[in-house]
């Protein structure tokens, strides 16, 4: 089932400013930098570690690049801050269909594309005790 935590999603306003906060501050580098149009966020995937699976941890920081996406929605309920944690899975969509059977809704019907290619669902943060979930299957993991 899940592997690892993929990766902590952190909102922000100011992604350029938030990046040069975490390589000043903890010396991460960025790995990767995209724009998910379908998702309405600009981000920056930080590398923590590489895992024994193929995959690796990551901070994710995210910038809305329009108002009406979930994470500008999100911002402005609930400022700066974690948005989601995201655990690693060989297998996003049987791990979110056995998930459902647990009574844990799940967002998306079809897992879609996310950060590096990989493929991505989420869990609603009500049946998780508050906090977001996300499942991950990294392009890495997948090939």
């Amino acid at each position: 089932m899940l592997t690892r935590i993929d990766h902590i999603g952190i909102a922000c306003f100011d992604l350029d400013k938030t990046v040069k906060f975490y390589c000043d501050t903890y010396g991460f580098e960025v790995f990767h930098s995209e724009v998910n149009e379908e998702q309405g966020v600009r981000e920056a995937m930080l590398k923590i570690n590489d895992t024994g699976d193929g995959g690796a941890s990551y901070l994710q920081l995210l910038e809305p690049t329009r108002e009406d996406s979930t994470v500008a929605k999100w911002l402005a309920k609930n400022g700066e801050g974690v948005h989601h944690i995201a655990f690693g899975t060989a297998d996003v969509d049987g791990d979110a269909a056995a998930i459902k059977d647990k009574g844990v809704r799940v967002l998306y019907q079809e897992p879609r594309i996310g950060s590096m290619g990989s493929r991505i669902t989420f869990l609603h943060p009500k049946d998780c005790g508050g906090v977001l979930t996300e499942l991950v299957t990294s392009a890495a993991t997948r090939h």
